[in-house]
């Protein structure tokens, strides 16, 4: 009940809102991803000692998303270069002191990409052409894929996907996935169509291959986040979501989508 009930919550308070507001709406709400993401992956990668390399860079995340969604991204990674340089300064500081190790500082950078750049991402695909259904079709094929790939799996499933980062997976949920995202891609640009007025003119067999490509793709980010929890031990990446761990264990499929979607969009448009 617990996992329905807060399911329920973030389905009326900030899915409804993104998908169907303004793009500024979609913007707000991601910001709570944007603090929570990297928030969990510091949590579970930085020293004790460490943490304030984490939260500098949480705080630069915000500036950085604004430069992001107002298009300025040649100050963005500035920003970055600029954040970059402050945390090896307090780093070198922090190390000298014995309060923080060389993979403390790396894990800081990886912070600024994995998740932050990356699901920056999403802001561009929202505020670009058709940015509406582009947006719902790579998070509806992410989750759909997901879905089905747990069905099919627990169903199905013999074959091992990969044993040591996620023994659940197994092949036949792999197939079961690109199924159900294929199929349910496709449908949804019949459902699109039929409900908008503006009309989103694309090849089905482009929409094909891109549902399946993002089942591989939402998958290496499952993988991802696994690898982390399987090297610190941790069942989950954080607890901001009754009965479903962190706001990383939620979206950590959807982190990789966004980058080859967002590319795609740019290569068709």
């Amino acid at each position: 009940m617990k996992r329905i009930l807060s399911a329920l919550v973030l389905i009326i308070f900030l899915a409804l809102p993104a998908i169907f507001g303004p793009p500024w709406a979609f913007f707000m709400v991601a910001h709570i991803a944007f603090i929570f993401c990297p928030y969990e992956l510091f949590r579970v990668c930085l020293g004790p000692q460490a943490k304030i390399l984490g939260w500098i860079v949480m705080i630069w995340t915000i500036p950085f998303i604004w430069l992001i969604y107002f298009h300025e991204l040649t100050l963005a990674f500035y920003s970055i270069a600029v954040a970059s340089l402050i945390i090896i300064t307090i780093h070198l500081f922090l190390f000298e002191k014995s309060k923080a190790t060389a993979m403390d500082l790396g894990f800081a950078f990886l912070g600024f990409i994995y998740p932050v750049m990356l699901i920056s991402f999403w802001l561009l695909i929202r505020n670009g052409v058709d940015g509406r259904f582009w947006m719902i079709f790579g998070l509806l094929s992410t989750f759909i894929s997901d879905a089905g790939a747990y069905y099919f799996g627990k169903s199905l499933g013999k074959h091992h996907l990969s044993k040591r980062l996620s023994p659940k997976k197994t092949w036949e949920g792999l197939f079961g996935g690109l199924l159900t995202s294929i199929v349910a891609g496709i449908a949804y640009v019949f459902i699109y169509n039929a409900v908008v007025t503006a009309k989103a003119d694309y090849p089905l067999w482009l929409i094909g291959v891109l549902a399946g490509s993002i089942t591989i793709l939402g998958l290496i980010g499952d993988l991802s986040a696994s690898m982390f929890k399987r090297e610190f031990k941790v069942k989950d990446m954080g607890s901001l979501i009754p009965g479903h761990g962190g706001m990383l264990d939620r979206l950590d499929g959807i982190i990789p989508v966004g980058v080859v979607l967002y590319l795609v969009i740019q290569v068709i448009g």
